[in-house]
């Protein structure tokens, strides 16, 4: 008891501390964005730096024999930002919007089309598998997916100009300094909390999963995203606030840029480790986590190219997808995920 206790205490803790890690990060990519995104290097650090905090969390799952862990996170960060925080951002930026709907950018539009076609990757894990060949051959897919999309993004960029900014040459270089310092500080915070305590999260995830007798899977769905994704998801609500169409296309493309990296990078990853440490797929858990990945980004991207006109009653299909997931999780790894692990092959 006085173990489970400590095991409790260790969880909440890290728990509370990776949150505050995500948040390190987050405010750190956005001083450095302000100054270095107009470059395609700048731009493309930046945009990993927001996939950093999932990608360290999910690797140490991985290396330190918690695949479990790593499905549960992964599929409920993905499904997290593709149903509650798109919902949140459609419901909200219509909301405050004067017409009372907002229209996507033709961009936005393109990403959402590379959100769709990105899908295939954790799809064709699930019914292909990692096994041999398949484990390199997806984590390839995945990382020059992931890559490509970076590099468009970052070119395409660079052909638009914000009006929103204004000019900076009233600002000093010492303040742009000091603001470049305050940056990097962040950064190295919030990454050093999440390498030092991931792995303690993790484990006690994992214990209280054990003692509760459901799949880590379970617990991972619903804790990572809330440590991982929060963040991102309150600054998007806020930037839909805005009620600007500007704001809500921003708002909008960081979801379903999130969520890219999620689908292809990370999911390639899975399969890296699945085939090189040789780790079981458990069915039904990680065909239907993956299953579940894919339909909900599939939903959020036909959404977002479908609809011309977004008002605030599209966003409860993603909010009934998030509680039908949630429900199917639920029923397959409170119990029957223990029960039935064996290999899809």
């Amino acid at each position: 008891s006085n173990k489970m206790d400590a095991t409790l205490l260790i969880g909440v803790g890290t728990f509370a501390a990776l949150c505050f890690a995500s948040w390190c990060v987050g405010e750190g990519g956005e001083i450095l964005g302000e100054k270095y995104d107009a470059s395609i290097v700048g731009g493309l650090v930046i945009a990993w730096l927001n996939t950093a905090p999932e990608a360290i969390f999910f690797i140490t799952a991985l290396q330190n024999n918690n695949p479990e862990f790593a499905v549960g996170a992964v599929s409920g960060s993905s499904i997290v930002v593709s149903t509650i925080a798109v919902g949140a951002c459609i419901y909200t930026g219509a909301t405050f919007s004067p017409q009372g709907y907002f229209e996507l950018d033709k961009n936005i539009k393109n990403q959402c089309y590379i959100l769709l076609a990105s899908t295939l990757v954790p799809l064709l894990t699930c019914f292909i598998g990692y096994e041999g060949i398949f484990g390199y051959l997806w984590m390839v897919v995945g990382t020059v997916s992931y890559l490509a999309f970076m590099i468009y993004e970052v070119t395409k960029g660079e052909e638009e100009v914000d009006i929103e900014e204004g000019p900076s040459s009233d600002t000093s270089s010492k303040s742009a300094e000091e603001s470049t310092l305050k940056g990097v500080v962040y950064l190295l915070v919030g990454g050093l909390i999440i390498v030092l305590c991931s792995d303690d999260f993790i484990n006690s995830v994992v214990t209280y999963a054990q003692k509760l007798s459901v799949n880590p899977v379970l617990l991972a769905f619903f804790l990572a995203p809330i440590a991982s994704e929060m963040p991102e998801v309150l600054e998007s609500i806020q930037l839909s606030r805005k009620g600007k169409s500007n704001s809500i296309n921003i708002a909008y493309s960081n979801m379903v840029g999130g969520t890219i990296s999620k689908t292809t990078f990370l999911c390639g990853l899975f399969s890296y480790f699945g085939s090189t440490k040789n780790y079981q797929w458990i069915v039904p858990n990680y065909s239907i986590s993956l299953i579940l990945l894919a339909l909900a980004a599939a939903v959020a991207s036909l959404i977002g190219i479908t609809i011309p006109k977004l008002r605030k009653h599209h966003s409860y299909i993603l909010f009934f997808l998030f509680a039908f997931i949630s429900i199917v999780q639920y029923y397959l790894n409170s119990g029957l995920g223990e029960a039935s692990s064996g290999n899809i092959h």
